[in-house]
């Protein structure tokens, strides 16, 4: 604390005394390594719910991982020792990096390709397929084939995965879930390859099915398949849930960690580092998910320990143990960590689809075409609120609250389980005898806002100090989000996904998602936010609920600070603050809203070091090319990455 202290009064000097006086004191406090000049550096430090990004300066002083000064040129120029690396940015935009309340790489490690390949260069450890951009029947048609030729170059006991393609613009997606749920069968995949652990992926998560080889392996990890569930349940193992689980090769997440990866920790941590990596060229830093695995939570452990983090991962606790004695001691490391690897809550049990409006007739006719579109997909409809009275997840919820947890990173979908969801904290609070004002510290979110919340929801919600992370991803789809609400439930029902305009005037912050393997697509779903126009149904859906371009960045970098429990050292670039900004190839305050996914990341910089910088400005600074465009190994075909 004495430390910070003296820095601040150090640098309210500097930017008031004489150039002379300013170089000695920097040279006794410690030169900045790096100094970036003559360019537009939008600090964001207007955490407020209006259009004002707050301080705009033309220079920025970095020393160690922080941010010692902003200022002028002549201010932060004169801060500059012998070994200090001076930017001239040629008047460029600089942003606080940006920030994903919600977001899953150790899922997108395992089906985008490129930090895979990166990573497994070859098929030595694990001999891996990736299907052509073709409509989903014509994958089918290649795959056995495919897996038939993986087969014969295949080692004994070596592991083979295939992953489905969904296209560069998520296409085939719908039909994909059609397709592959109707198609592939753990049974076709023992008799395909009944000596190797196969597991086929469809393209989404990193889940995926697995057959016979495969369940065996996981079991030497996993004694009881069904663990989790086992935890929520606060019993024992059941030889029949096992049988049941084993029968359909689907494990959920951790098949890929846990299983494909078993005994193979440093590999696991390289490739989470590198999709990390990956993320970082296109100005992503930060993430908020659960790990999903064991497995996940150690290497990420490594990396923290290696200091090898090349972004920061918010991590919420997923089980499998609820009862509320464990809980008490995991509210006790809530909000704690490193400054790349901290716990920000807790959740079980994704919320369900379940709306408070009733599906159109016409629904009945084409539902089948949709599948139930996800548990956490307000498409999914019905009457199965995960969080209504009597349920586990509403026992796990109601412990969660009462143990002095958070809630965050939790996938929801539809209204009426919000209701519930609000009704488990305030039934927990009670249980605790928390005050209004210790209910609303806790700053209890849900995200994705894929049916929720509806306008009558926002007055409680403010008044329990909720947030809420919200995807503008579907938006864009078609297989899931407003363009199935609009068929099932009604037109007017699509302000209630992703209602980031009401949520933002009722002064409850809000924060940003993907949820999907498309980094290189981020600034094109800031759009999506702006103008809510589906391109493939050609409609715009919700339009009183697009926002300007201010607000979906204040989602990306300084209310998500907040999400993070660490807005004193996150989303804005203020001194004291860590490193962790964004160089821009043109103007996103400025330049027309169809350029906006035309953007490029030149320069991404995590706590005060590149993480990625692209050749030509690295050749025009007079450093190295830096991550994700170093890259040398082939991207397989149809899997190159599409901007907009």
């Amino acid at each position: 604390m004495k430390k910070q202290i003296v820095a601040l009064m150090v640098v309210v000097f500097l930017c008031t005394a004489g150039g002379n006086a300013q170089n000695d004191a920097s040279a006794k406090l410690g030169y900045p390594q790096m100094i970036l000049y003559n360019g537009k550096i939008v600090t964001m430090n207007d955490a407020s719910f209006t259009s004002n990004v707050g301080r705009i300066v033309q220079a920025m002083a970095i020393r160690d991982t922080k941010i010692l000064a902003t200022g002028t040129n002549a201010e932060i120029r004169a801060l500059a020792g012998p070994q200090t690396k001076q930017i001239d940015l040629k008047a460029r935009t600089v942003l606080p990096s940006l920030m994903l309340t919600h977001e899953h790489p150790t899922d997108w490690a395992f089906n985008e390709p490129r930090a895979f390949r990166h990573v497994f260069p070859n098929d030595d450890v694990i001999l891996s397929r990736w299907m052509p951009n073709l409509p989903p029947k014509e994958q089918l048609a290649r795959f056995e084939p495919t897996v038939r030729e993986a087969l014969a170059k295949a080692k004994p006991g070596q592991w083979l995965r295939l992953v489905f393609n969904w296209g560069p613009d998520y296409e085939w997606a719908q039909e994909m879930q059609q397709v592959f749920g109707r198609s592939i069968r753990k049974e076709y995949l023992d008799v395909l390859a009944p000596n190797n652990p196969l597991n086929i992926n469809n393209g989404f998560t990193s889940a995926g099915m697995t057959n016979n080889p495969g369940v065996e392996i996981y079991r030497s990890v996993h004694p009881d398949l069904d663990f989790f569930t086992t935890g929520r349940r606060g019993g024992t193992a059941s030889e029949e849930r096992n049988k049941k689980v084993a029968a359909t090769g689907e494990f959920g997440r951790p098949i890929s960690s846990d299983g494909m990866l078993k005994d193979k920790l440093p590999l696991l941590a390289d490739l989470l580092a590198a999709e990390m990596e990956l993320w970082a060229r296109y100005g992503i830093t930060a993430f908020g998910s659960g790990p999903y695995s064991f497995s996940n939570m150690q290497a990420l452990h490594l990396l923290d320990q290696q200091g090898r983090m090349p972004a920061r991962f918010a991590w919420a606790y997923q089980g499998p143990s609820w009862d509320l004695e464990t809980l008490r001691v995991l509210a006790g490391n809530l909000g704690e960590g490193s400054d790349y690897l901290w716990m920000i809550g807790a959740w079980s049990g994704s919320g369900s689809g379940c709306m408070t409006v009733s599906e159109r007739p016409e629904w009945q006719q084409i539902k089948s075409q949709y599948g139930s579109g996800g548990e956490d997909s307000a498409s999914a409809g019905g009457e199965r609120c995960t969080f209504a009275p009597g349920t586990v997840s509403r026992e796990i919820m109601e412990n969660i609250v009462e143990s002095g947890l958070r809630v965050a990173t939790m996938h929801t979908g539809g209204d009426k389980d919000i209701d519930y969801y609000m009704d488990a904290i305030e039934a927990g609070a009670k249980k605790a005898g928390m005050t209004l004002e210790q209910i609303r510290a806790k700053r209890f979110a849900f995200d994705h806002g894929a049916g929720a919340p509806r306008p009558e929801q926002l007055p409680r919600m403010k008044n329990l100090g909720m947030m809420v992370s919200e995807l503008n991803t579907i938006l864009w789809e078609t297989h899931r989000g407003a363009s199935v609400i609009a068929k099932q439930y009604g037109l007017e029902y699509t302000n209630w996904v992703t209602p980031r305009k009401s949520v933002t005037d009722a002064g409850i912050m809000n924060t940003f998602e993907i949820d999907r393997p498309l980094p290189h697509k981020i600034f094109f779903f800031i759009t999506k936010g702006m103008n809510r126009y589906n391109d493939r149904d050609q409609k715009v859906y919700g339009p009183g609920q697009a926002t300007d371009r201010i607000t979906q960045l204040k989602a990306l970098t300084v209310w998500a600070g907040y999400y993070f429990l660490r807005e004193k050292t996150m989303g804005t670039l203020e001194p004291g603050k860590l490193a962790d900004f964004i160089v821009l190839d043109r103007d996103f305050l400025t330049i027309p809203e169809a350029d906006i996914p035309k953007i490029d990341v030149l320069m991404t910089v995590v706590g005060g070091k590149p993480v990625h910088l692209g050749a030509d400005l690295a050749k025009e600074i007079g450093m190295q090319p830096v991550g994700l465009t170093t890259w040398k190994e082939p991207i397989p075909a149809g899997w190159e990455p599409k901007g907009w």
